[in-house]
């Protein structure tokens, strides 16, 4: 008789000839045994949608058009051509200077003017007038009406200067810099002929692109309402041809978004377009954004602008006039 250790021994030799296998002597009997485990089905990998490439687009700095006025964002930097135009990517900050004076900076867009630097549209706000006067002062041939000109000796006296534009002793400040910056102009221009200059300037701007004041949606404001990514915002129509968007936010979270104008909430092609560059790649808080509006757009297109997410057609948030 098999002691109990002999039985333990005998049935695990049984179990390892029968208990692991598909069937006796190595074969491949169909019959017995597990049936072959079916082949995993690969799960599709979804491929990311593409963030679209960011591309410079040109904006202008006019007071007259103003060259050599240097500037910088955080993609580019270079220095104002004789049309006044610089380089940005949409949704950028920049900065402009004549030497070590820093204007403040601001977003970048199509069209800058001192107004648009000291976010404001009152002419007679004293940062915006002493601008407009040491840009003119500093023209070449100190005739601002053929474009400003500034050079490389401005900058050059500039140097450690650190100018406030709202100051009482801005005159004082800049006097050296007038009188030896390479302008044949020494002394600085007067609040008045400096601020007649560019309000003219941007008159003759809106005649050029046919654009008055006299459509019944001049003056008319909006508000944007919030659908996602924390929109927010107040619209005014400031002319035929422009729009200034005050107190916007956005955080910056869609991957390609721009402002579009559409009619009766639809923003979608065909009906909506876009109103300019795209503004993807920051976030943006309590700022001031002006739209131009294209060539061959009127008032008359469209009643509404959206925070517009054109890869995927949602609605961020708009602003309808008239509500």
């Amino acid at each position: 008789m098999l002691n109990k250790y002999g039985s333990c021994l005998l049935a695990v030799f049984c179990f390892s000839l029968y208990g692991c296998g598909s069937g006796g002597s190595g074969g491949s009997d169909s019959g017995s045994g597990a049936a072959a485990a079916a082949t995993p089905t690969p799960t599709p990998v979804q491929s990311p949608t593409p963030t679209p490439t960011p591309v410079a687009v040109t904006g202008r700095f006019v007071d007259s058009a103003v060259e050599g006025l240097r500037y910088r964002t955080q993609t580019q930097q270079g220095t104002t051509n004789s049309d006044g135009e610089f380089l940005y990517i949409a949704g950028e900050e920049i900065t402009f200077s004549i030497g070590d004076i820093d204007l403040p900076t601001i977003s970048a867009t199509s069209l800058i003017t001192p107004l648009e630097v000291f976010n404001t549209t009152d002419f007679s706000n004293t940062s915006v007038a002493n601008l407009a006067r040491l840009l003119q002062s500093l023209d070449v041939d100190d005739d601002p009406s053929n474009g400003i000109t500034i050079a490389d000796q401005a900058h050059e006296m500039s140097m450690g200067l650190n100018i406030d534009f709202a100051a009482t002793s801005f005159d004082t400040d800049v006097v050296n810099l007038i009188a030896n910056s390479g302008s044949s102009r020494t002394a600085l221009q007067t609040t008045e002929n400096a601020v007649s200059h560019l309000m003219q300037t941007l008159e003759m701007l809106n005649a050029a692109a046919g654009c008055g004041n006299d459509h019944p949606l001049v003056g008319s404001t909006a508000t944007f309402s919030t659908f996602q990514h924390n929109v927010s915002g107040d619209l005014r129509v400031v002319s035929n041809c422009r729009i200034e968007i005050t107190n916007f936010n956005y955080d910056g979270g869609g991957p390609a978004v721009a402002f579009y104008g559409g009619t009766d909430g639809d923003y979608s092609s065909p009906i909506g377009f876009p109103l300019g560059a795209a503004i993807n790649g920051r976030p943006y808080v309590n700022e001031t954004i002006t739209i131009d509006l294209p060539n061959g757009v009127t008032l008359n297109d469209f009643d509404g602008i959206s925070v517009w997410c054109f890869v995927f057609d949602i609605n961020f948030g708009d602003a309808i006039f008239g509500r």
